[in-house]
């Protein structure tokens, strides 16, 4: 017989992956304290004990996401031999992570910083840190190449990585759609051409 006053066990990894798939499902406004109680299986006094607010508990679940769901995007992208082999396999990761049946469809990082985001300034801070990283992140890996001298140095790398974290914005709101995988590995194949030369011309100049 359980001894009274002793808090339910729970795991702790399996009550954040629960509360990732309810923030995920709905946002962090339209879930309310009972869909994370009832989606977590603990009451609301272990919620509150365990994580603190919402907010916090918000938090972990960004993290959690970032750890256990999206790392292998950066593993692909790192791993390859190239940079557009690389950003081929890291698309490619993404549209199977976009579209899994297992949980919703999209990027937990995209989708929490639509209109239904927290409106608090540090999870806004920190959703625009992520999202800056996985650029900086494609910048990286085709750097390497450029220093490698399997790319131009003239190429624009900044902007390359801020169109390819783009497309794979554009991904996870279409997969979010219901585009299916093979259309939406049509979003970013054109692209990768663009790393064996970029047009010259700039806004304002002559054509």
């Amino acid at each position: 017989m359980a001894e009274r006053g002793r808090p339910r066990r729970f795991d702790r990894t399996d009550a954040l992956d629960r509360a990732l798939m309810a923030f995920w499902r709905k946002g962090y406004e339209a879930t309310s304290m009972g869909d994370l109680v009832a989606a977590m299986g603990i009451n609301s006094p272990s919620l509150y004990a365990a994580y603190g607010s919402k907010e916090a508990l918000f938090c972990e679940a960004v993290q959690h996401y970032c750890e256990h769901y999206a790392v292998g995007l950066l593993s692909a992208l790192n791993d390859a031999r190239d940079a557009a082999h690389g950003l081929a396999a890291m698309f490619d990761a993404a549209i199977t992570l976009f579209t899994q049946p297992r949980h919703p469809y999209g990027c937990f990082i995209v989708m929490a910083a639509a209109g239904n985001a927290p409106a608090s300034p540090e999870i806004q801070d920190k959703l625009s840190e992520l999202r800056r990283e996985r650029s900086d992140h494609i910048a990286a890996r085709i750097e390497r190449d450029v220093a490698e001298g399997r790319l131009r140095p003239d190429l624009p790398i900044g902007a390359l990585a801020d169109l390819y974290t783009a497309i794979l914005q554009g991904m996870a709101v279409a997969a979010r759609d219901g585009i299916s995988p093979s259309r939406l590995a049509h979003l970013y194949i054109p692209s990768l051409s663009l790393l064996d030369g970029i047009p010259r011309c700039r806004r304002g100049d002559d054509p």
